[in-house]
């Protein structure tokens, strides 16, 4: 909404100084004008209050992006990619443009198929800012069910709900099943108290906004078994972990359910059991489509969608980039299933003009090996969804170097330092792949997007991370 006047308490002054502070004020934003998404890349001491919040920043909307101060050289910034790369491990694919620009201006292998690990999820954050509205909360909702005494839960793509009550200042957790379970305790008893606190309930489960295998078949098994990635499911806790004893967020290395979506039907049937009264008992039913003329009785609603995408860049998040690039595929007209997203992706590429050439979107979270993306499609993706103004809440939701998300603890040797504070990027990481794709602002104002992708790193991770961030820093000091 939008943000309240100022104050009109504060003391008149003189016109005579009034007349030369705005002077120097259009003085001051004429010389040194830069776009919201460079006015965003702010040292990373800034950032201390908000560092896991990566919608803090402002809007990178496109106008003049790219037009800081002057036309960037093009040999300048190839000599800093090549000093960069110098030494690199493994296979290496690279592609470096100015905001806002189709061109390459410095690449190498730039148009090579490339494994890019979780830089998978670039392409989803975009696919996704294509399809649904930024603003847009998934709800979850209860229904009365085709029995007097039956309910059904209808899942909405919401994945990261709270057992207990919401917090409306997360995004993980926003909404909670406890919250849900009271508001249905309450349209029960505005409709019949009597009947409400007494005798039996049973919740059944509506999933049909999904469809197909619930796994993806390319994915490995291994990691499905450590947990990497797990059964994706319309609704789920906390992004499809199970909650701590006290219910709280287990965080990344918490447990994964058998069944997400079961896991939740319990949690509900146990959280309305506990509202409802000693006289009623809730049990759980099996699946279910709500009646097309079903009442409704509650619901909550999610974070922003695109309050969602920027937790997935920033947390590297699989389940949810599986999850939302489902909801994605429905917005879109598509199944939400494997072949739903797998059409969707490289769509939502080729309506935005960008070259698919090579690309083999498998999933969404980059978890399949046999994904393929060239380093100019995972540039351009970068520069669409940082210059496209219908795409600014998607836009800034990647992390800044050296203070969100998988980017808090990069950048920390001398020789990268001079990107901290200064780029925002999604990470990639495999037993046998690096990547990083994002933008990082110069010296001179001027923004330049870049996708540095090495394969074959032979399990080398930790030098080939350095490597990619000491090229981004060369990048931030190249003339």
């Amino acid at each position: 909404m939008p943000a309240p006047p100022p104050s009109t308490s504060a003391r008149r002054r003189s016109w005579p100084l009034a007349c030369a502070l705005l002077a120097l004020a259009v003085l001051v934003a004429a010389t040194f004008a830069v776009p919201a998404v460079v006015a965003e890349l702010r040292p990373a001491w800034q950032h201390a209050q908000d560092a896991d919040d990566a919608a803090a920043s402002p809007d990178p909307a496109a106008a003049g992006l790219a037009a800081a101060s002057g036309t960037v050289d093009a040999e300048g910034v190839a000599e800093a990619l090549d000093a960069g790369l110098t030494g690199a491990p493994g296979t290496v694919a690279a592609a470096v443009a100015v905001a806002g620009e189709d061109t390459v201006v410095a690449g190498r292998s730039q148009e090579r198929p490339m494994v890019p690990a979780s830089n998978q999820k670039v392409l989803t954050a975009l696919a996704l800012a294509a399809t649904v509205d930024p603003y847009e909360r998934l709800e979850t909702t209860v229904v009365r069910g085709d029995q007097p005494r039956k309910l059904v839960l209808v899942a909405g793509g919401d994945t990261l709900l709270a057992p207990g009550e919401g917090r409306a200042d997360a995004v993980n957790g926003h909404a909670g099943l406890g919250t849900l379970a009271e508001r249905t305790a309450q349209a029960l008893r505005q409709d019949d108290p009597d009947a409400a606190a007494s005798g039996q309930w049973t919740v059944e489960l509506d999933t049909d906004l999904f469809a197909g295998p619930e796994l993806n078949p390319a994915w490995e098994g291994e990691d499905i078994a450590a947990g990497e990635i797990t059964r994706v499911a319309p609704v789920a806790l906390y992004s499809h972990r199970v909650p701590t004893a006290d219910g709280a967020d287990p965080g990344s290395r918490g447990e994964r359910p058998q069944d997400p979506a079961a896991a939740v039907t319990r949690e509900f049937a146990r959280q309305l059991e506990q509202r409802l009264g000693a006289g009623a008992s809730v049990t759980v039913g099996g699946a279910a489509s709500a009646p097309e003329d079903a009442v409704g009785l509650a619901r909550v609603a999610s974070a922003p969608v695109s309050e969602q995408s920027a937790y997935m860049l920033a947390h590297s998040d699989n389940s949810l980039a599986e999850s939302l690039a489902r909801v994605a595929a429905v917005a879109s007209g598509r199944e939400g299933s494997v072949t739903g997203v797998q059409e969707l992706i490289p769509a939502a590429l080729a309506e935005h003009g960008i070259d698919t050439e090579g690309l083999r979107a498998a999933d969404a979270s980059g978890m399949a090996q046999q994904d393929r993306v060239s380093a100019t499609t995972l540039a351009r993706a970068v520069d669409t969804l940082v210059t496209d103004p219908r795409y600014g809440p998607y836009g800034r939701g990647l992390p800044l170097a050296g203070a969100q998300g998988t980017l808090s603890e990069r950048f920390d040797d001398p020789a990268e330092a001079a990107a901290r504070g200064v780029t925002r990027a999604k990470t990639g990481t495999l037993l046998d792949v690096v990547a990083l794709s994002g933008y990082v602002q110069r010296a001179d104002g001027s923004v330049l997007v870049y996708s540095l992708v090495l394969n074959g790193v032979s399990g080398d991770t930790t030098r080939a991370k350095d490597t990619v961030d000491r090229t981004v820093a060369a990048l931030a000091r190249s003339a």
